[in-house]
């Protein structure tokens, strides 16, 4: 049952809103616009509990139908916070108007196979309470009769199923939610893999004539969105499209979740408003004097510091499309002047390789390829025949894949090779602008590749 909002609640302001409760100290930026919210450290997190829960953010919202659920996402603009960006409103309006005679179903995706990301685990650790709302809220309205959440974490998982215990002690009366653990690997949570898995098949990519929006789990239509939306929808369907839009600029106006780890003093993630600049993020990070960075992650974009004004723009959706860049999964990964920017490209492209699911051409004798093309760049065995063979070979892999995956891969290639041409050509001549060895601080732990190895 849904219950009326209470009178009492007051709507956060600030960046703060995902992050209310959260057990680390926050330390707001300067403008206001930037909050530290957590660390990385694996020590145990203590679940926000559902009465401070409820007292920070109010009971969901009583009599909300789906025209009014629309007209409140299309005008918030709320975009999905998994990669892609896609407006929320979209995808649920597709949802429930498929044609089928399957309930829909509803599936919150936690995995984060993105190895530098932790802002979804840490937000499910925090305050599972708020995307349980989101899920809730969304299967309703969809008249859903499964959901599910689709989580690596192990204590996330453990965090979400005693928030779901403690809901159903208090008589909270709503759809429950199936947790299913998502199995190792960088695709498992690539959307039409969770799909499979969802279904007790294997978590691997699965190409289809068809969307999931109106032929998803066992053939149901779907609505398929990151944790963080959901937790998004629960506050935006709570205090409205006006509220959401106050503060930041650009379209989407709204606070996100961020990860920012690498090269930096304070590596976690940030809750901020768009229209913090790159430069403010960096120096909450105690960042010093980094040499580039990586926006959205391993599908991402680099950023060249060396240029002037480079970290002076606004993070905000206009803003970076109109710089060919994203947010993408949430992540800035910063590398200091000890790491060269193409060496550890390189040596993400190996480890990107390795984590095709091995399905089809493009991913199996393709991304090969690609790798080995960046290692004889980086490694400077043979600059000219690497870049020979990266303009040979990526045509043939370009939207040719059973999934994004090679295309992801490719992006992050020419970005690094556009970016950073003069490192390039110094690299023809063997020598490179990173200082002593090469440091890596952008690859997952424990992996290692040939990429990795010490430029001079």
């Amino acid at each position: 049952m849904i219950e009326s909002v209470s009178a009492s609640i007051m709507a956060p302001t600030g960046p703060r809103r995902l992050s209310l409760g959260w057990e680390s100290a926050h330390r707001p930026s300067p403008s206001g616009r930037v909050v530290f919210v957590s660390d990385l450290s694996p020590r145990p997190r203590l679940v926000m509990p559902l009465a401070e829960h409820v007292a920070g953010y109010g009971r969901l919202p009583s009599g909300l139908t789906m025209r009014m659920a629309l007209d409140t996402l299309r005008a918030s603009n709320l975009t999905g916070r998994g990669g892609a960006g896609f407006p929320f409103w979209k995808k649920l309006q597709a949802v429930a108007t498929a044609e089928s005679r399957k309930s829909p179903v509803v599936i919150a995706n936690g995995s984060e196979s993105e190895p530098l990301s932790k802002k979804d685990t840490l937000l499910l650790k925090n305050n599972p309470h708020l995307v349980l709302d989101g899920i809730s809220m969304i299967a309703g309205l969809l008249g859903a009769k499964s959901a599910y959440l689709y989580v690596k974490d192990r204590e996330a998982h453990t965090a979400v199923n005693a928030a779901m215990r403690e809901r159903r002690e208090r008589g909270i009366s709503e759809l429950r939610v199936t947790v299913v653990e998502a199995p190792a690997g960088y695709v498992s949570g690539q959307e039409t893999a969770v799909v499979r898995r969802i279904a007790k098949g294997p978590a691997l990519p699965q190409f289809s004539l068809d969307r999931i929006s109106t032929s998803g789990v066992r053939g149901a239509p779907t609505l398929l969105s990151n944790v963080e939306t959901f937790a998004q929808v629960a506050i935006v369907l709570r205090f409205g499209a006006d509220w959401y839009r106050q503060g930041g600029q650009g379209s989407d106006r709204g606070t996100r979740l961020l990860t920012l780890v690498g090269a930096v003093g304070r590596p976690g993630v940030y809750e901020l408003l768009p229209g913090a600049t790159l430069a403010e993020l960096l120096r909450e990070a105690d960042a010093g004097d980094p040499r580039a960075v990586l926006v959205g992650g391993y599908f991402g974009r680099w950023v060249d510091l060396g240029t002037p004004n480079s970290t002076n723009f606004p993070m905000d959706d206009q803003t970076l499309a109109e710089r060919k860049l994203s947010f993408g999964a949430g992540i800035l990964g910063v590398v200091g002047h000890d790491t060269c920017p193409v060496v550890e490209a390189a040596a993400i492209t190996e480890y990107l390789a390795g984590q095709s699911a091995g399905q089809c051409g493009p991913c199996m004798h393709g991304l090969p390829e690609i790798s080995t093309a960046m290692a004889r760049i980086a490694l400077s065995s043979d600059v000219e025949r690497g870049m020979h063979d990266l303009r040979a070979v990526i045509p043939l892999v370009e939207h040719r894949g059973g999934c994004q995956h090679p295309d992801g891969v490719i992006q992050l290639v020419r970005s690094t090779v556009g970016a950073f041409a003069e490192e390039v050509k110094l690299h023809r001549s063997g020598r490179c602008t990173a200082r002593g060895s090469h440091t890596s601080v952008l690859l997952p732990p424990g992996a290692t590749v040939a990429a990795g190895a010490v430029v001079r």
